[in-house]
């Protein structure tokens, strides 16, 4: 569990950014809904590249240096085709705000930053649950 804790921290931030964006939307939008459907799409599109990216990465450990390069740029291919799909999908259906889906998509960058943060704050609660 220990290498999982901070992809978990990592997916943490991101949707703990997602509510955030999604508060300061309901205060400043008229359209909820719409507005809502394009930031969580954008916020899946994250989570789903933070999960596809850590199992690219572990299993590209394992593979010789040409095989690793190959199976990374593979796996960043695999990530922007999911991307450009969802994203033509929201935006072509009309189903969603795209600029929210784009706005939804910075907090994969955001809670990398902010990691070091959310496993502090993981830590402390641990500490606790610990009865320490």
């Amino acid at each position: 569990m220990k290498k999982n804790q901070t992809l978990l921290e990592l997916l943490t931030g991101i949707v703990a950014l997602g509510i955030g964006i999604q508060i300061v939307c309901l205060i400043v939008s008229k359209n909820y809904l719409y507005d809502a459907v394009g930031l969580w799409s954008g916020i899946g599109i994250c989570l789903f590249s933070a999960i596809h990216m850590y199992r690219s990465i572990e299993e590209a450990v394992d593979l010789g240096e040409a095989g690793a390069t190959k199976h990374v740029r593979l796996g960043y291919a695999t990530r922007m085709v999911v991307t450009l799909l969802v994203a033509g999908a929201v935006i072509y259906f009309r189903i969603g705000n795209y600029v929210t889906l784009l706005i939804g998509v910075f907090p994969l960058k955001l809670a990398a930053y902010l990691q070091p943060f959310t496993h502090k704050l993981f830590q402390k609660i641990q500490h606790v649950r610990k009865g320490g």
